[in-house]
């Protein structure tokens, strides 16, 4: 859930809008009701409990659907940021690897590698090194450098390649860059993406305790695995 309300917050939401956000992403009346009644003059908690229905009940949670929930609100802004940074291949295999990747303690030629591939800023490579090499506050950063340059999470894997304790993570990393994003940019080539090649719905085992950014992937992470084998 907080990708989704930093999100928002980044293209400047109107917290007070969220009923109206609740209907185009087509969810219960009668629940969107509840909410408003049962938190009265409180938009922000509305909204996360909006959110919080729409990622345990609905079936378009996806971050192509709430993109389009936002353009029919004429919310261009926030549905533009949501396509390009958190609906791009790239940044949603970051995401489902999000977890992982905070959990790691980075040595200082590794941070120093960070930096000279463009994946951080140097006021960022010094604040991880004072932090004694954890990722965990970079998070962000990371996930924007690599929707804009889809190059860099292949270079973020080679860079978790140089640690030992890190390198199965690289591997999965570096995997999913080559059968997801590479493959997929063949098959822009050979002919137009249709909806059902990015966004298929995640299937009925789906885990709804997942995080949010594991559950966007999944969406369209295994839209596209399904899509390569046929």
């Amino acid at each position: 859930m907080k990708l989704v309300r930093d999100a928002l917050k980044e293209s400047h939401f109107i917290d007070a809008n969220w009923f109206d956000l609740g209907e185009e992403l087509n969810l219960p009346y009668p629940q969107l009701k509840n909410i408003e009644d049962t938190y009265v003059n409180n938009p922000s908690r509305c909204l996360r409990e909006c959110f919080n229905l729409w990622l345990t009940s609905a079936n378009n949670r996806t971050w192509e659907s709430l993109a389009s929930a936002l353009e029919r609100m004429n919310q261009k802004l926030a549905a533009t940021l949501i396509r390009n940074t958190y609906d791009d291949p790239a940044s949603q295999i970051f995401q489902h690897y999000s977890d992982k990747i905070s959990q790691v303690s980075l040595t200082d030629s590794c941070i120093q590698l960070l930096y000279t591939e463009g994946l951080i800023t140097e006021d960022t490579q010094r604040k991880i090194e004072r932090c004694g090499g954890s990722l965990s506050d970079t998070l962000r950063e990371l996930m924007i450098a690599v929707s804009d340059d889809h190059s860099k999470l292949r270079s973020l894997g080679n860079i978790l390649m140089e640690l030992e304790e890190t390198k199965p993570l690289a591997q999965d990393i570096i995997k999913d860059c080559d059968e997801i994003i590479n493959r997929s940019v063949t098959t822009a080539v050979v002919g137009p993406a249709t909806s059902s090649t990015v966004n298929q719905l995640p299937t009925a085992n789906t885990i709804v305790s997942a995080s949010a950014g594991e559950f966007f992937f999944n969406a369209a992470h295994q839209s596209m695995f399904d899509e390569l084998k046929n």
